[in-house]
């Protein structure tokens, strides 16, 4: 549980240094990033749906949802080399245990961090649409 805590902490520190950087960045810049991002992030009222694009597999894949209160989280354990996952809205949930409800709440992007089999870190973000 508490390893599960420290990686939910970490990946929202990642997550603000992100923000802050793609809040800098030129749209285009975002745009051409989000295309040649090794984690592909897609959005809908029903899913986020992330795609392993590093060509290798993923492993303890944080994707975390950013709203303006607090982050919502799911962690994939392993994302195999061009996999698409499709996780449910409501799968995402906050550190009290809280469920992501669309309803109640505006999210604002989505971040992604995973490792591979050799200890590379990748990183994506996109904005929630």
């Amino acid at each position: 549980m508490r390893s599960i805590f420290l990686c939910a902490v970490g990946a929202a520190a990642l997550m603000a240094v992100a923000v802050s950087q793609a809040a800098c960045t030129d749209d285009k810049e975002s745009v051409q990033a989000a295309a040649d991002a090794p984690i592909g992030i897609e959005t809908s009222q029903m899913f986020v749906t992330v795609e392993n694009r590093a060509g290798a597999p993923l492993l303890d894949l944080s994707i975390a949802v950013q709203t303006p209160s607090a982050p919502y989280t799911y962690l994939i354990t392993r994302l195999e080399a061009g996999q698409k996952r499709d996780v449910p809205v409501n799968s995402f949930s906050s550190r009290d245990g809280t469920s992501l409800n669309l309803r109640l709440i505006k999210p604002r992007s989505v971040h992604a961090t995973a490792k591979d089999l050799t200890g590379k870190s990748y990183d994506s973000q996109a904005p929630w649409k």
